[in-house]
């Protein structure tokens, strides 16, 4: 490696250090990284301009504004409220409607939103119930992690790949993530079903419980009654969220890219809801920092492109192995171990290029089954997202969610429930890979 390869190797890993220890905002840790690059020469400014893609900070922005303005609208609390009334109070029914509600929700809403509306409700759900809450927090955590894979939109390493490969649309995702994410999930129901059949089971049998369950739904029905959302502002917000959907549906037939259907989404959101929504307030909500760390990311990566350390990477990659399975598996397990140790993003990030270098190369070139690396790397990335207490911001919010309710989760006592979700939802993507592979 040359001179120059070594400072900005450095520079990448200084980054990467700077995010796992957590001791400085990860957005402050990115730009310092960043303007280090374009300020001793490694990137010019135009070319770090051209680094940043547009493509994803856009589809980012316009689905946060989409977002934030159906919570304005109290369309999120209404839909919690629902959710719980139809549980009934029953065990079984809160562990299966509110998880599965939880992985839907995560495939076409953030992970973040998804638990900030769910957690809340499954905390008052299972309390209310005199259930060991902590359970239950958990499997919101996970649901909303292994369901955020299911589309292009569900989690950030999904956005960064539909944004930038080429032919990958949100039909694609669908099409090749959605039996992974829903074999994953009845495992996951199975298996705490099994193993914590002592908790979630049905007590109608119980007088005590079945009081303790008509209060609570009684609370819920009298939350429902006082939010009094107007029939008009409900019909319009899901109108025009079922319209941004269709339209990500739609682009073999539109030619329209993600990043313009959910800008557009947004800008009708807020066109319709000119009068409810404050425009100054709702801009003010929006994670200008995440953004931030995102175009800083591109730029950090973009410089270790401009002086070949990606495509270093890529001939190193393909020297331990010219097999496309092995090379599959390696991405995969990889992906899901070092998700779970530190932030899925910047490794997403980097592997993205890595993995355009390799599959140009003349081994993997005109192969046929060459793209499902891109869904190993995804599956491997959302998935490992469960392994730890900061493998996810899903998981760190949550957690916080459970403490400010006076519920501890220590990082010992999430690893002990996260390791065999993790473990079981990463082999059964492993598996349904190599049936893609060798079907």
């Amino acid at each position: 490696m040359d001179p120059a390869q070594i400072v900005v190797l450095t520079v990448f890993v200084g980054v990467f250090i700077g995010i796992l220890t957590e001791k400085i905002d990860k957005t402050i840790i990115v730009l310092v990284g960043a303007f280090f690059l374009i300020t001793f020469g490694y990137l010019d400014f135009e070319h770090a301009i051209h680094a940043v893609d547009f493509d994803t900070i856009c589809l980012l922005l316009g689905m946060m504004l989409l977002v934030e303005a159906l919570r304005e609208v109290k369309i999120f609390d209404w839909m919690a409220i629902k959710l719980g009334i139809l549980t009934r109070g029953n065990p079984v029914l809160i562990f299966m409607l509110i998880g599965l509600s939880t992985a839907v929700f995560s495939a076409f809403l953030d992970n973040v939103t998804t638990v900030l509306i769910m957690a809340p409700l499954m905390i008052s759900l299972s309390q209310g119930m005199g259930l060991p809450p902590k359970i239950f927090i958990l499997s919101v955590i996970f649901l909303s992690n292994i369901g955020g894979a299911a589309t292009l939109i569900g989690d950030p390493p999904n956005i960064l790949i539909g944004s930038q490969v080429p032919g990958l649309t949100f039909g694609s995702f669908l099409q090749y993530l959605t039996a992974p994410v829903l074999v994953s999930i009845a495992a996951m129901f199975a298996l705490w079903k099994w193993t914590k059949r002592d908790i979630i089971k049905s007590r109608n049998d119980n007088f005590s419980w079945l009081f303790a369950s008509n209060l609570m739904l009684e609370d819920l029905k009298r939350q429902e009654r006082s939010l009094r959302i107007p029939k008009s502002i409900t019909i319009r917000s899901v109108t025009v969220f079922i319209l941004v959907i269709l339209g990500f549906f739609s682009h073999s037939i539109t030619h329209m890219e993600p990043a313009v259907i959910a800008m557009l989404g947004a800008t009708i959101m807020l066109a319709v809801f000119h009068r409810e929504l404050n425009l100054h307030h709702l801009f003010a909500k929006v994670e200008w920092p995440t953004l931030l760390f995102f175009a800083g990311l591109f730029v950090v990566v973009g410089g270790m492109e401009e002086v070949g350390i990606l495509e270093i990477l890529a001939h190193q990659l393909t020297s331990i192995t010219d097999n496309l399975w092995v090379l599959m598996m390696i991405v995969l397990f990889a992906s899901a171990i070092l998700s779970a140790i530190v932030d899925n993003i910047p490794f997403v990030a980097v592997m993205i290029p890595v993995l355009k270098e390799l599959l140009s190369s003349p081994m993997f070139l005109n192969h046929p089954k060459a793209g499902l690396l891109w869904w190993a790397l995804a599956l491997g990335a959302c998935f490992g997202g469960n392994g730890s207490l900061i493998g996810a911001s899903a998981n760190v919010v949550t957690v916080a969610i459970a403490e400010s309710k006076g519920i501890k989760i220590g990082f010992k006592e999430f690893l002990k429930e996260s390791i065999p979700i993790t473990a079981l939802t990463i082999f059964i993507s492993a598996g349904y890979l190599t049936l893609l592979y060798f079907w």
